[in-house]
């Protein structure tokens, strides 16, 4: 899973990023423009009680991969080489962070949050309007040359265009951002999005929360966005320290956990994740899959083969298991099940794939 960290120049996106990944921070390799890279292991007691029963060669977490994407300019003009390179970078991601300001700064204006995150807001739209008027021209040029099956594109083209004219994003209208020939095109404004109100230390948690409120209210009727805040230059510098140290100085901020984890849990909501995950002498692995997906999909996430090839999928959910105590003991009280192609796969299954190619 890829998420990119998006926001205006001076947004504290770099610190956002530190915080997010546990300290990384920029490497010297990167050529200018080009995002910073980390990568997060998720935590999950589930797999860590797996592993502990199993004791395989080795356990294998989920990972999330943070980019932190170089400000944008909040202008979304077309033909600015570094607004497009930038823009480049993100529409190959699963979802965006929208980092918003909300800390006083001596080489800023006073923070304009609710500003700011329309600039960006605009930029997207205004940068995936480009793109459906330009392929608009190609897909009427094919028309008019006899090419009839062009036609289904071009009505939901115009209803993209119509959409993004009037300020809305694709994602607004699911028929449209799910259009299958859009795929090709991973519309910005079509994309998952973590609204994350990068607070200061003194912000008043009222103060935050009522904008927090304010953003939410701004993206009302909108799939697959959520809001949630930060202390980033506190937590950055906290993702440094022991977890002993480092609960301590979150119980000082009033925070139950930090922000690495609370923002990963955020964005297996937003993304509608779900984990599963196999056992061998080998391997303890979990694995992310998309929620209503089935037992033929997750064997497809596994590999190729399985999917190709797939008999059944042999499941017993993490809590049965752990109560049961043991393999023997699930199997003894009825609690592994065999489930066909077309079973919806839960969080927490954990799944042997029988398969035959």
């Amino acid at each position: 899973m890829q998420l990119g960290i998006i926001g205006l120049p001076g947004s504290g996106k770099s610190t956002v990023f530190r915080a997010l990944t546990g300290g990384v921070t920029a490497g010297d390799h990167r050529g200018y423009g080009e995002p910073n890279v980390g990568v997060v292991t998720v935590e999950d007691d589930r797999l860590d009680f797996l592993n502990h029963y199993h004791k395989p060669k080795k356990a294998t977490a989920v990972h999330v991969e943070y980019l932190d994407i170089a400000g944008l300019i909040g202008e979304g003009k077309e033909g600015g080489a570094r607004g497009d390179a930038i823009l480049s970078h993100m529409r190959p991601l699963d979802a965006l962070v929208h980092c918003v300001r909300f800390f006083d700064s001596p080489r800023l204006d006073p923070p304009q949050p609710l500003k700011d995150f329309g600039r960006v807001e605009e930029e997207m739209i205004l940068s995936d309007l480009s793109v459906v008027e330009k392929r608009l021209e190609r897909v009427t040029i094919d028309l008019k040359r006899g090419r009839k099956e062009m036609a289904d594109e071009l009505t939901m083209l115009e209803r993209a265009r119509a959409l993004l004219q009037d300020g809305t994003p694709l994602r607004t209208v699911p028929e449209v951002a799910g259009f299958e020939k859009f795929r090709g095109f991973a519309f910005l404004s079509a994309k998952p999005e973590l609204f994350l109100v990068n607070a200061g230390d003194n912000k008043p948690r009222a103060e935050i929360d009522t904008l927090v409120e304010e953003i939410l209210q701004r993206v009302t009727g909108q799939p697959y966005v959520a809001a949630d805040w930060i202390y980033a230059d506190a937590e950055a510098e906290i993702a440094r320290l022991d977890p002993d140290d480092a609960r301590e100085f979150l119980n000082d901020l009033g925070l139950s956990e930090g922000a690495k984890n609370r923002i990963i849990k955020k964005s297996f909501e937003l993304l509608r994740l779900i984990v599963f995950f196999t056992v061998s002498d080998k391997e303890v692995r979990a694995w992310p899959l998309n929620r209503g997906k089935t037992a033929l999909d997750a064997a497809g996430v596994v590999h190729t083969d399985m999917q190709r090839g797939f008999i059944r999928a042999e499941v017993v959910s993490f809590e049965d298991f752990m109560n049961a105590g043991s393999t023997v003991g699930a199997h003894k009280g009825g609690k592994f099940r065999l489930e066909g192609r077309e079973y919806e796969v839960q969080d927490g299954d954990i799944i042997l794939f029988r398969f035959n190619v």
